[in-house]
């Protein structure tokens, strides 16, 4: 069921700063025709943009034979032979789609492709990634069933896969949006990737509240209000080109009412976030956007949660503002004094290391306190609902080295950052 809604003014709260990524478009690519759809839209977003482009392959790991064992995946660098043959074969593959002098450079590399595939994206801060779908939206050979849903999994980069024929900047653009802030960071990711007069149809697909009581058909309408304000204050923040906005509160299944809406309007594109609540939840990927990957009839954009987090950080670090360093044998009562301010408070939680990329504990948790052994080096974090109650889970960080505080122009905590090994937890304020 679809109602069209016209906006009416005003927005009842206003969305977080956001920093988009301002690094190359990536390519990934095993060289098959299944992929070769990224690389024409490569070409014109980067156009746009004034990006670099990167192009990456993946040699999978080589199998071998131990004594008494099977053959099993040794994961390596390839040898120069095989590394320089799918070089060539990458190459061949861009001469043929785009052009000889493109320039842009072709990174070969061994191991896992999902795994090498994010890792290289964070290390340049990609602002998308682009993979092929194959013909007909069926997955290609280069997704191996479900890369492109790991790469969600794993990763924070906005993944875009791109159905073949798609060689112009999209015009018509669905976008999916829950009306939260993450939904409103993939909006705005997709903006910056479409044509400057595309067509935006903003999307919210909500519960068949008139088949239930009548206590719930008034929350609907009260609900259908909200969105409407919300669709104001997101059109706000996209809006600053001549892109053309369709609005429409959908009811039903969110999936199969996304591909049918798309599907009507012809749509080159669609978007949507996927929520990543901590690292469980991001392994079992949201339904909506399995669905939009694998069936959709266009190409789709889907944008991790924590981009929109990543993001969020990068703003604040922006801001002119400055870090402060707590010194060692301080911690506790800076952590003391910081948790006095910011007890029950929302935040995002976030572990950062080289080895697994960013992993987003929760969203939106509610600060309790913070606590330092300094002769064990571990920080305590507490979330919950009430320190006196009990009701609070408790996050031990060890190995802490350093501890140091984020504060922006105005001189508000942002960001409590807990440096240990080779990584860092965030504690971001909402």
């Amino acid at each position: 069921m679809t109602e069209t809604v016209q906006s009416s003014s005003g927005a009842f709260v206003k969305y977080g700063a956001t920093a988009l990524p301002t690094g190359p478009i990536l390519i990934a690519t095993d060289t098959s025709p299944d992929s070769d759809a990224a690389f024409p839209l490569a070409q014109v977003v980067a156009a746009q943009t004034h990006a670099d482009v990167h192009i990456i392959s993946v040699l999978g790991p080589f199998a071998t034979s131990m004594y008494a064992f099977d053959g099993m995946p040794m994961p390596s660098e390839p040898d120069d032979g095989p590394r320089l043959d799918r070089e060539v074969a990458v190459r061949a593959q861009l001469d043929r789609l785009v052009s000889s002098n493109a320039g842009w450079p072709v990174i070969v590399r061994g191991g896992e492709s999902t795994r090498e595939i994010v890792d290289y994206g964070a290390t340049v801060d990609a602002r998308v990634v682009l993979a092929g779908r194959g013909h007909h939206g069926a997955i290609g050979r280069l997704l191996g069933g479900e890369t492109i849903l790991r790469m969600l999994q794993l990763g924070d980069r906005p993944i875009l896969a791109v159905e073949p024929g798609l060689t112009w900047l999209p015009r018509r653009v669905v976008i999916a949006t829950d009306l939260s802030e993450y939904s409103v960071y993939a909006a705005r990711v997709a903006v910056s990737l479409i044509a400057p007069d595309a067509t935006v149809h903003l999307v919210n697909v909500g519960p068949e509240f008139e088949k239930t009581d009548p206590i719930l058909r008034e929350r609907a309408v009260a609900f259908r209000e909200q969105a409407r304000h919300r669709f104001v204050e997101i059109r706000e923040l996209l809006d600053g080109r001549e892109l053309q906005f369709e609005e429409a509160l959908l009811t039903g299944n969110a999936a199969d009412e996304l591909l049918r809406y798309a599907e009507s309007v012809r749509a080159d594109l669609i978007v949507s976030a996927t929520h990543g609540y901590g690292f469980v939840r991001r392994l079992l990927l949201g339904s909506v956007a399995s669905v939009l990957v694998r069936g959709a009839p266009c190409s789709v954009l889907c944008v991790p949660g924590s981009a929109r987090t990543t993001s969020a950080s990068n703003a604040r670090a922006l801001d002119p503002g400055h870090t402060r360093i707590f010194a060692t044998g301080a911690r506790d009562a800076e952590l003391s004094a910081f948790s006095d301010r910011h007890r029950g408070h929302p935040c995002t939680v976030s572990i950062h290391q080289p080895e697994l990329g960013a992993q987003v504990l929760g969203h939106a948790l509610t600060f309790v306190g913070a606590t330092y052994d300094p002769h064990a080096r571990v920080a305590s974090l507490m979330f919950g609902a009430s320190q006196l109650a009990g009701a609070h889970l408790t996050h031990s960080v060890t190995g802490v080295s350093e501890i140091d505080l984020s504060i922006d122009g105005a001189g508000h905590d942002r960001v409590l950052r807990l440096v240990h090994g080779t990584g860092y937890t965030l504690v971001a304020l909402e």
